[in-house]
């Protein structure tokens, strides 16, 4: 019996590519293929999330817009904003938690935006899932077809745990985890943190997937796996996707016309991604402090404390300022000041026992000035917030 599940769908779409002639070919192959395969997929329960760059311009957003709309498809879709590559595999677990219930299971697969899925593939694999089995599942479809586009040929191609013919089954968080670890082993890695995985076979291509010259990986060499078993490409081949012969020949001749380049994907931008890297690994030890002190907002486990006044970009005028706010109780909040020189402490205040109020006043000339409001429990530093103050 088949599981009932919505499905979502996860594609990524040019993190971190901005060049609008990549854009407008890639558009094409999207457009005639996998846009194509997934309409085709009719009136199933199916979410499309689509992962794009924040940064992307409007232009190009629109445009992938207008794809959508051509196809019926705008009512599916899910937009999810990745502020840069580091991001990536947080918004693919995100994309997927946004869309199933804490408590129910879903079905989820990746679909790379230059391949196409079946409807078959789709209903085959919720038929072999088990509905109650402990830990994520994963269904593979070994057969499919491949397509070199440049010549319009086509070939079988055997691939067991690959990107467009693997789907799972599971709670969020668990199928999350199992689809962002390594492709290539997702039926040994199921098996190894508890769950199943299945092998689906099917006398008929059920997913496609395509090889072309702007590919991460060398052309010639992944075609040469093929050795004389190809074939001229024909509309039969394509229509269990829902793709037109014509359409796919024009997008892939649009494609190939491009200029060759180097460097074709976000790794040209390798040494930023790893600085981005670094300040998220920061950004994350800050986020989890926040976490563990707002876990507990009718206590003091963790220290906290905020200013009301002056706040961070606002101005003041010179002569004496109050600067005040609320903090834990008990606790130290010292001022200290930087003209030209080194910061010094200018006034403390010890944060009211019964309401964690905090008070300290202090005289200012016009000029910009550093100001760091430094929080102690004890001896302990626990809390700085640091800024400019200008003083007008």
């Amino acid at each position: 019996m088949a599981v009932e599940a919505r499905t979502v769908l996860v594609t990524r779409m040019g993190v971190g590519i901005f060049d609008p002639v990549w854009w407008r070919t890639r558009l094409g192959l999207f457009n005639s293929i996998t846009a194509a395969s997934v309409a085709h997929m009719g009136e199933r329960d199916l979410i499309w999330a689509i992962l794009v760059d924040s940064d992307l311009p409007s232009n190009i957003l629109g445009d992938i817009h207008d794809v959508f709309d051509a196809h019926g498809l705008s009512d599916r879709v899910r937009f999810r904003f990745v502020p840069d590559h580091s991001r990536l595999s947080d918004t693919v677990r995100e994309a997927i938690r946004a869309e199933a219930h804490p408590r129910r299971r879903v079905h989820a697969q990746m679909l790379d935006d230059d391949d196409a899925i079946s409807a078959r593939l789709h209903d085959a694999h919720l038929g072999v899932f088990e509905p109650d089995a402990n830990g994520a599942q994963v269904a593979t479809t070994p057969r499919g077809l491949g397509i070199d586009a440049p010549r319009g040929n086509c070939g079988e191609l055997v691939y067991p745990s690959h990107v467009p013919n693997s789907s799972f089954f599971g709670f969020a968080d668990e199928v999350g985890d199992l689809m962002l670890s390594s492709h290539r082993k997702w039926l040994r890695t199921a098996a190894q943190r508890g769950g199943l995985a299945h092998s689906v076979e099917s006398p008929t291509d059920d997913w496609l997937y395509l090889y072309h010259r702007q590919g991460d990986g060398e052309y010639e060499s992944r075609i040469a796996q093929f050795g004389d078993a190809m074939r001229a490409l024909e509309q039969a081949d394509l229509d269990p996707f829902g793709i037109d012969l014509g359409a796919f020949i024009a997008s892939v001749r649009d494609h190939e016309s491009t200029p060759a380049t180097m460097g074709l994907t976000w790794r040209r931008t390798q040494p930023q991604q790893y600085e981005l890297l670094d300040l998220r690994k920061r950004t994350q030890v800050v986020k989890e402090k926040c976490i563990r002190i707002n876990s507990d907002i009718f206590g003091d486990s963790e220290p906290f404390f905020y200013a009301r006044s002056p706040l961070p970009g606002k101005r003041m005028k010179p002569g004496r300022n109050e600067f005040f706010g609320v903090g834990t109780p008990g606790t130290r909040i010292e001022l200290w000041v930087r003209g030209s020189k080194d910061f010094k402490q200018m006034g403390t205040a010890v944060c009211d026992a019964d309401d964690g109020s905090w008070s300290i006043e202090q005289g200012f000339r016009a000029s910009r000035w550093g100001i760091e409001l430094r929080q102690f429990d004890g001896d302990n530093a626990v809390n700085t917030l640091s800024y400019t103050l200008r003083v007008v």
